[in-house]
Protein backbone atom coordinates (compact mmCIF):
# COMPACT_ATOMS: atom_id res chain seq x y z
CA UNK A 1 0.00 0.00 0.00
CA UNK A 2 1.61 3.15 -0.84
CA UNK A 3 2.01 5.90 2.23
CA UNK A 4 -0.58 8.52 3.15
CA UNK A 5 -0.21 11.79 1.78
CA UNK A 6 -1.36 14.63 4.06
CA UNK A 7 -1.50 18.00 2.57
CA UNK A 8 -3.91 21.88 3.30
CA UNK A 9 -6.74 23.18 1.56
CA UNK A 10 -9.37 25.90 1.63
CA UNK A 11 -12.75 25.83 0.53
CA UNK A 12 -14.89 29.05 0.09
CA UNK A 13 -18.47 28.75 1.32
CA UNK A 14 -21.40 31.00 1.67
CA UNK A 15 -20.50 31.69 5.04
CA UNK A 16 -16.22 32.21 4.41
CA UNK A 17 -13.84 30.11 4.02
CA UNK A 18 -12.56 27.14 5.33
CA UNK A 19 -9.27 25.39 5.42
CA UNK A 20 -9.35 21.52 6.18
CA UNK A 21 -6.77 18.85 5.68
CA UNK A 22 -6.62 16.41 3.09
CA UNK A 23 -5.13 12.76 3.55
CA UNK A 24 -4.67 10.85 0.37
CA UNK A 25 -4.96 7.25 0.56
CA UNK A 26 -4.62 4.31 -1.56
CA UNK A 27 -7.91 2.74 0.07
CA UNK A 28 -10.60 2.72 -2.17
CA UNK A 29 -13.59 3.53 -0.71
CA UNK A 30 -15.61 6.73 -0.02
CA UNK A 31 -14.68 10.02 0.77
CA UNK A 32 -14.81 10.22 4.59
CA UNK A 33 -14.53 13.21 7.03
CA UNK A 34 -13.32 13.70 10.50
CA UNK A 35 -13.66 16.70 12.75
CA UNK A 36 -11.35 16.35 15.87
CA UNK A 37 -9.12 18.98 17.83
CA UNK A 38 -7.50 20.51 14.65
CA UNK A 39 -10.03 20.49 13.05
CA UNK A 40 -11.41 19.21 9.80
CA UNK A 41 -9.20 16.15 7.49
CA UNK A 42 -10.60 14.41 4.36
CA UNK A 43 -9.51 11.28 3.72
CA UNK A 44 -9.51 11.04 -0.54
CA UNK A 45 -9.13 7.77 -1.73
CA UNK A 46 -7.39 6.84 -4.45
CA UNK A 47 -9.06 7.69 -7.51
CA UNK A 48 -10.96 11.16 -6.25
CA UNK A 49 -9.77 14.48 -6.75
CA UNK A 50 -9.09 17.34 -5.10
CA UNK A 51 -12.45 19.35 -6.56
CA UNK A 52 -14.20 16.10 -5.52
CA UNK A 53 -12.89 16.72 -1.91
CA UNK A 54 -13.62 20.54 -2.28
CA UNK A 55 -17.87 19.31 -3.43
CA UNK A 56 -17.59 16.79 -0.45
CA UNK A 57 -16.74 19.64 1.96
CA UNK A 58 -19.29 21.78 0.49
CA UNK A 59 -22.32 19.35 0.61
CA UNK A 60 -21.72 18.65 4.38
CA UNK A 61 -20.73 22.14 5.18
CA UNK A 62 -23.56 22.39 7.27
CA UNK A 63 -22.47 19.50 9.51
CA UNK A 64 -19.21 20.48 9.37
CA UNK A 65 -19.80 24.14 11.16
CA UNK A 66 -21.82 22.47 13.67
CA UNK A 67 -18.92 20.09 14.62
CA UNK A 68 -16.35 22.27 14.46
CA UNK A 69 -17.92 24.98 16.71
CA UNK A 70 -18.64 22.29 19.51
CA UNK A 71 -15.12 20.42 18.28
CA UNK A 72 -12.96 19.12 21.68
CA UNK A 73 -9.80 22.06 22.58
CA UNK A 74 -6.61 21.24 21.33
CA UNK A 75 -4.55 19.30 24.13
CA UNK A 76 -2.15 22.26 26.29
CA UNK A 77 1.92 21.46 25.31
CA UNK A 78 3.51 19.04 27.16
CA UNK A 79 5.73 20.41 29.73
CA UNK A 80 7.68 19.79 32.77
CA UNK A 81 4.45 19.52 35.53
CA UNK A 82 1.60 18.68 33.24
CA UNK A 83 -0.77 16.67 33.97
CA UNK A 84 -1.65 13.79 32.20
CA UNK A 85 -4.00 9.94 32.24
CA UNK A 86 -2.43 7.10 33.85
CA UNK A 87 -4.97 4.00 33.63
CA UNK A 88 -7.59 6.75 33.78
CA UNK A 89 -6.00 8.83 36.70
CA UNK A 90 -4.01 12.08 36.70
CA UNK A 91 -0.80 11.81 36.95
CA UNK A 92 1.93 14.84 37.21
CA UNK A 93 4.78 14.42 34.38
CA UNK A 94 8.53 15.19 35.61
CA UNK A 95 10.49 16.00 32.47
CA UNK A 96 14.55 15.55 32.26
CA UNK A 97 14.40 11.58 34.39
CA UNK A 98 17.47 9.52 33.16
CA UNK A 99 15.13 6.42 32.42
CA UNK A 100 11.23 6.87 31.88
CA UNK A 101 9.77 5.78 34.79
CA UNK A 102 6.63 5.41 37.43
CA UNK A 103 7.58 6.04 41.00
CA UNK A 104 6.03 7.38 43.93
CA UNK A 105 2.84 8.80 41.75
CA UNK A 106 4.64 10.67 39.05
CA UNK A 107 5.35 10.03 35.52
CA UNK A 108 9.49 10.43 35.25
CA UNK A 109 9.95 10.87 32.13
CA UNK A 110 13.60 10.86 29.67
CA UNK A 111 12.83 13.33 27.78
CA UNK A 112 12.57 17.83 27.58
CA UNK A 113 11.55 20.33 25.25
CA UNK A 114 10.71 18.51 21.83
CA UNK A 115 11.71 15.42 23.28
CA UNK A 116 9.25 15.08 25.72
CA UNK A 117 6.34 14.03 23.67
CA UNK A 118 8.15 11.27 21.94
CA UNK A 119 9.62 10.14 25.21
CA UNK A 120 6.06 9.78 27.12
CA UNK A 121 5.03 7.87 23.85
CA UNK A 122 7.66 5.34 24.25
CA UNK A 123 6.79 4.95 27.36
CA UNK A 124 3.14 4.26 27.64
CA UNK A 125 4.10 1.80 24.17
CA UNK A 126 6.24 0.09 26.69
CA UNK A 127 3.49 0.10 29.52
CA UNK A 128 0.83 -1.01 26.99
CA UNK A 129 2.59 -3.80 25.39
CA UNK A 130 3.32 -5.11 29.06
CA UNK A 131 -0.30 -4.90 30.40
CA UNK A 132 -2.45 -6.27 27.73
CA UNK A 133 0.00 -9.18 27.57
CA UNK A 134 -1.41 -9.82 31.03
CA UNK A 135 -4.64 -8.96 30.66
CA UNK A 136 -5.57 -10.12 27.07
CA UNK A 137 -4.62 -14.17 27.95
CA UNK A 138 -6.91 -13.70 30.95
CA UNK A 139 -9.90 -12.53 29.33
CA UNK A 140 -9.53 -15.12 26.63
CA UNK A 141 -8.99 -17.97 28.95
CA UNK A 142 -12.73 -16.62 31.03
CA UNK A 143 -14.20 -16.21 27.56
CA UNK A 144 -12.80 -19.60 26.21
CA UNK A 145 -11.01 -17.83 23.35
CA UNK A 146 -8.24 -18.09 21.74
CA UNK A 147 -6.19 -15.16 19.33
CA UNK A 148 -3.35 -15.78 17.33
CA UNK A 149 -1.43 -12.90 18.11
CA UNK A 150 -0.86 -9.39 20.13
CA UNK A 151 0.14 -6.44 18.51
CA UNK A 152 -0.23 -2.64 19.49
CA UNK A 153 -1.19 -0.13 16.91
CA UNK A 154 -1.83 3.45 16.87
CA UNK A 155 -4.06 3.79 14.42
CA UNK A 156 -6.21 7.31 15.24
CA UNK A 157 -9.43 6.71 15.05
CA UNK A 158 -9.69 2.86 16.32
CA UNK A 159 -9.06 1.19 19.32
CA UNK A 160 -8.45 -2.42 18.61
CA UNK A 161 -9.08 -5.02 15.55
CA UNK A 162 -9.46 -8.60 15.01
CA UNK A 163 -8.45 -10.32 11.56
CA UNK A 164 -10.02 -13.26 10.14
CA UNK A 165 -6.80 -15.11 11.16
CA UNK A 166 -7.60 -14.47 14.74
CA UNK A 167 -4.70 -11.73 15.32
CA UNK A 168 -5.78 -9.16 18.22
CA UNK A 169 -4.20 -4.80 17.39
CA UNK A 170 -4.52 -3.32 20.95
CA UNK A 171 -4.26 0.97 20.24
CA UNK A 172 -1.31 1.65 22.67
CA UNK A 173 -2.64 4.45 24.12
CA UNK A 174 -5.79 2.82 25.99
CA UNK A 175 -3.44 2.87 29.11
CA UNK A 176 -4.60 6.29 29.13
CA UNK A 177 -7.78 4.96 29.58
CA UNK A 178 -9.66 3.63 33.07
CA UNK A 179 -8.70 0.02 33.86
CA UNK A 180 -12.90 -1.15 32.98
CA UNK A 181 -12.75 0.45 29.84
CA UNK A 182 -9.46 -1.02 28.87
CA UNK A 183 -10.94 -4.53 30.01
CA UNK A 184 -14.53 -3.68 27.20
CA UNK A 185 -12.42 -2.88 24.18
CA UNK A 186 -10.25 -6.26 24.57
CA UNK A 187 -13.72 -8.17 25.29
CA UNK A 188 -15.00 -6.51 22.65
CA UNK A 189 -11.99 -7.93 19.79
CA UNK A 190 -12.03 -11.13 21.94
CA UNK A 191 -15.76 -11.46 20.90
CA UNK A 192 -14.82 -11.09 17.23
CA UNK A 193 -12.98 -14.45 17.20
CA UNK A 194 -16.41 -15.95 17.85
CA UNK A 195 -18.25 -13.33 15.69
CA UNK A 196 -16.09 -11.51 13.41
CA UNK A 197 -19.28 -8.85 12.77
CA UNK A 198 -21.53 -6.77 15.23
CA UNK A 199 -24.59 -8.72 14.94
CA UNK A 200 -26.33 -9.22 17.86
CA UNK A 201 -25.14 -12.64 18.96
CA UNK A 202 -21.78 -10.25 18.79
CA UNK A 203 -23.17 -7.99 21.24
CA UNK A 204 -24.76 -10.79 23.46
CA UNK A 205 -21.32 -12.02 24.13
CA UNK A 206 -19.63 -8.47 24.47
CA UNK A 207 -22.60 -8.12 27.09
CA UNK A 208 -21.92 -11.56 28.97
CA UNK A 209 -18.42 -10.64 29.83
CA UNK A 210 -19.15 -6.82 30.12
CA UNK A 211 -22.26 -6.21 30.79
CA UNK A 212 -21.80 -2.13 31.53
CA UNK A 213 -20.14 -2.07 27.87
CA UNK A 214 -22.53 0.67 26.77
CA UNK A 215 -21.08 3.24 29.35
CA UNK A 216 -17.87 2.18 28.39
CA UNK A 217 -18.38 3.04 25.10
CA UNK A 218 -19.56 5.80 25.84
CA UNK A 219 -16.58 6.73 27.75
CA UNK A 220 -14.08 6.14 24.40
CA UNK A 221 -16.82 8.56 21.82
CA UNK A 222 -16.64 11.62 25.12
CA UNK A 223 -13.17 10.82 26.35
CA UNK A 224 -11.10 9.11 23.40
CA UNK A 225 -9.85 12.30 21.82
CA UNK A 226 -7.64 13.61 24.69
CA UNK A 227 -5.98 9.43 24.51
CA UNK A 228 -4.69 11.06 21.34
CA UNK A 229 -2.88 13.79 22.00
CA UNK A 230 1.04 12.10 22.54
Amino acid sequence: MLPEKISERRVRHPGGELAYTVKRSARRGSIGLKIDANGLAVVLPARATLADADRAVIARIGWILKHLANRPAPPPALADGAMVSWFGKPMMLVAGAKRSALADGVLHIAGAGETLAPALSRFLQRTARSYFAERLPLWAGRMGLQPSQLKLTSAGTRWGSCTAAGAIRLNWRLVQAPLDVIDYVIIHELAHLAELNHSPRFWAIVAQYCPAWTAQRDWLKRHGHALLAW
